[in-house]
């Protein structure tokens, strides 16, 4: 049988893809983005591109 899950508003099931994408970037890429050591930079180096991506999805600036 097929679970068919209505509680959405609180948690939504992640698509693998996301899973697995989530879980290199928290096991590698852990550095404070504020701080300015390469762990630091590298991670906002990725909130960054992460920002532009959802930004040019939904056509907003």
């Amino acid at each position: 049988m097929k679970t068919v899950y209505f509680d959405n508003a609180a948690t939504t099931k992640l698509r693998d893809e996301v899973v697995t994408s989530m879980t290199a970037v928290m096991q590698n890429n852990y550095g404070n983005p504020s701080s300015s050591h390469s762990l630091g930079r590298a991670s906002k180096v990725l909130i960054e591109k992460a920002r532009k991506t959802i930004a040019t999805t939904f056509n907003v600036s």
